[in-house]
């Protein structure tokens, strides 16, 4: 049975850590040899609400660093200024308080990875070689937030989407159900290894960038990546069969979406669910399915 990890509390930083010790023998017994990636999310390089806050990389550090003594990467792909980014958010903090690397994604190297056009014909998008090297341990270091196309982002489509060249973010759009289609094909690609998804305060609203704060208290972890996003949109108040690519991941058979399946440790569940307002457009969103 799949494990995702679920801590409430007061302090963001303590939750991300508390919530990987709960799946600790699963992380370590899936360490890979290669390098450990942390992906954060920076759909936006000035709006904090909108980005992977510096304490959930803190809290994650924290608890890799009692038995990993390498050199970790954090490596992002941002809309605008990924190095500003870094800046405004406070990693470079991150440098002196621990072994890590920041690295921009958008400066390559790129393999070319392909898509379809809304008229089922072949493009492709260019993705960073880092996330695709499947040597590397990726973790998606995602939050809790509404979106203004596929209802949700969280640990699947950080990576999906975080991982092409952001020129190229535009191309992956190619009418709604499409753009479902092309995230699940995407994330086939670049499937994290561990998704830890940060819900002190997640967002709701018109997001990803314009939403409105919303106070959750919680971080999410697993092994399994559908399994954790799964329980966040039930966290979220969210129908998990609304949410277009992550149905069409379940059906490739990528991970657990079955919650009979997937065993929740850590806080109760019935005292951490929060319903967020979704988009404004989100029955436009729902027709993927049409």
């Amino acid at each position: 049975m799949n494990k995702v990890s679920l801590i409430k509390g007061k302090d963001r930083r303590r939750n991300i850590r508390k919530s990987l010790e709960q799946i600790s023998d699963d992380i370590r017994k899936n360490l890979k040899p290669g390098r450990i990636i942390i992906k954060p999310n920076f759909v936006s390089s000035s709006i904090q609400l909108a980005a992977s806050h510096v304490d959930q990389i803190r809290g994650i550090l924290d608890y890799l660093r009692e038995f990993y003594k390498e050199k970790i990467i954090i490596a992002e792909a941002a809309c605008d200024d990924t190095t500003e980014a870094y800046k405004d958010f406070g990693y470079h903090n991150l440098l002196k308080e621990y072994n890590v690397e920041l690295i921009d994604l958008n400066k390559g190297p790129f393999e070319k990875v392909h898509i379809l056009d809304e008229k089922n014909r072949t493009i492709h998008v260019m993705v960073s070689s880092l996330l695709l090297d499947r040597n590397n341990y990726l973790i998606s270091a995602a939050k809790l937030k509404t979106h203004d196309s596929v209802v949700v982002t969280l640990s699947i489509k950080n990576t999906a989407m975080g991982c092409i060249f952001t020129k190229d973010k535009i191309r992956v759009h190619q009418g709604v159900k499409h753009l479902n289609l092309n995230i699940a094909e995407l994330s086939k690609s670049v499937w994290p290894d561990l998704a830890i998804i940060d819900g002190f305060v997640g967002m709701e609203g018109n997001g990803p960038v314009d939403g409105s704060p919303i106070h959750a208290g919680v971080a999410v972890s697993g092994a399994d990546p559908l399994a954790a996003d799964r329980v966040a949109c039930e966290l979220m108040g969210i129908d998990f069969n609304k949410v277009g690519y992550l149905r069409y991941c379940s059906e490739k058979g990528l991970g657990e979406a079955d919650l009979q399946q997937i065993e929740i440790v850590g806080h109760a569940f019935r005292e951490c669910v929060m319903p967020f307002r979704l988009h404004s457009s989100v029955k436009e969103q729902y027709k993927w399915k049409d």
